[in-house]
């Protein structure tokens, strides 16, 4: 097995120390001919520089740490497409870790790309680590966080995230417009998202004489939970001698989970009840569900840029849904698409 060269192959093979070989490949001052050695030297070793060491000798790693909160999420994947393709343009690696959502990892993980000196976090962590991230910003590695806000941001701790309240009033618009009366909502917790997303669906519904009970939400932590509270939510409005309509879910994750549970009970989509969720995914379509979305990839973008652009403000951009209308809410929502785009950035 062929030994690969070290930097003090290439020093002794220009003739030079180990300092002056690392000076001259991060950009240093040396004379003409010194430099000239070096490289020629580098060149006939055919050697590698180490970047994890030349991040150590620069302060700043060239990887652009990412620690996603649950990768099962339809979100997720755009997210990183964006978030790389700005990357690879601007010479860095992208390291990801999926958190699988319990906060102690996601403070250990936060932790660990903050002592690998990552040139830029981006997260979609929950607030237990925003501690931890205000630090980083205020030593100087920019952070984002992804789909929520962070209270009186540093300079330095970005925030990207979806207007929640207005996806609900989509929601209830569309279930309106298709004659929807009585709707039941799946959500995953107490995530500021999902709670945005809640109390926009009952205004909207409210302000059309709609009211959404409060035991017509139910709460589903994981998959498993789904069927559960689909059960629940069915056997809830029964009793009320108002049988539910519209099921409404509030996050991508659970959305097979659900319309399984409704599929599951012979609940026919949407001659028995509409079905309506968040995010797009590969199979939504040839199932003609009706999804309200959000613009991962050109978050996932937004993010990366802010990582490479460094502003010296912090920056909060919130960005609008769009609803893709298909056929899971009845007749009259096949063929509507709304969209807005990005709204103007502001700094906090």
């Amino acid at each position: 097995m062929v030994r690969r060269a070290t930097i003090g192959d290439v020093a002794a093979h220009a003739g030079v120390s180990t300092a002056t070989v690392s000076r001259v490949l991060n950009g240093g001052a040396v004379t003409e001919a010194t430099a000239g050695r070096v490289w020629a030297a580098v060149s006939s070793l055919d050697y590698t520089p180490n970047a994890l060491t030349r991040g150590i000798f620069a302060g700043r790693a060239s990887t652009i740490g990412v620690v996603i909160r649950d990768l099962s999420s339809p979100f997720y994947l755009d997210l990183i497409r964006g978030i790389d393709a700005v990357a690879a343009a601007n010479s860095s690696l992208v390291m990801f870790a999926n958190t699988f959502r319990p906060s102690d990892h996601e403070i250990a993980l936060v932790r660990m790309m903050d002592e690998h000196r990552v040139r830029g976090l981006i997260v979609t962590t929950g607030e237990s680590t925003d501690s931890r991230l205000r630090r980083m910003a205020e030593s100087g590695t920019p952070c984002v966080v992804v789909a929520r806000t962070v209270p009186g941001p540093p300079p330095g701790l970005h925030s990207i995230s979806l207007n929640d309240a207005a996806a609900g009033r989509l929601m209830a618009g569309h279930l309106a417009e298709c004659g929807r009366s009585s709707v039941g909502v799946v959500t995953s917790g107490g995530r500021p998202s999902q709670i945005a997303r809640t109390a926009g669906l009952r205004q909207a519904l409210t302000d059309l004489d709609l009211p959404l009970p409060e035991d017509a939400v139910t709460i589903a932590a994981t998959e498993k939970d789904v069927d559960r509270a689909v059960g629940e939510l069915l056997a809830r409005a029964h009793d009320r001698g108002r049988p539910l309509d519209a099921v409404v879910c509030t996050t991508g994750r659970l959305t097979v989970a659900v319309h399984a549970a409704l599929t599951a009970r012979s609940v026919a989509i949407p001659d028995d009840i509409a079905f309506l969720t968040m995010d797009d995914f590969p199979w939504a379509a040839a199932l003609g569900i009706s999804v309200i979305t959000q613009p991962a990839y050109q978050m996932g973008r937004r993010a990366s840029e802010l990582v490479v652009e460094r502003p010296s403000r912090a920056v909060s951009v919130l960005v609008e849904p769009t609803l893709v209308a298909r056929s899971s809410c009845g007749e009259n929502s096949a063929g509507k698409d709304r969209a807005d785009a990005f709204r103007p950035e502001v700094s906090s």
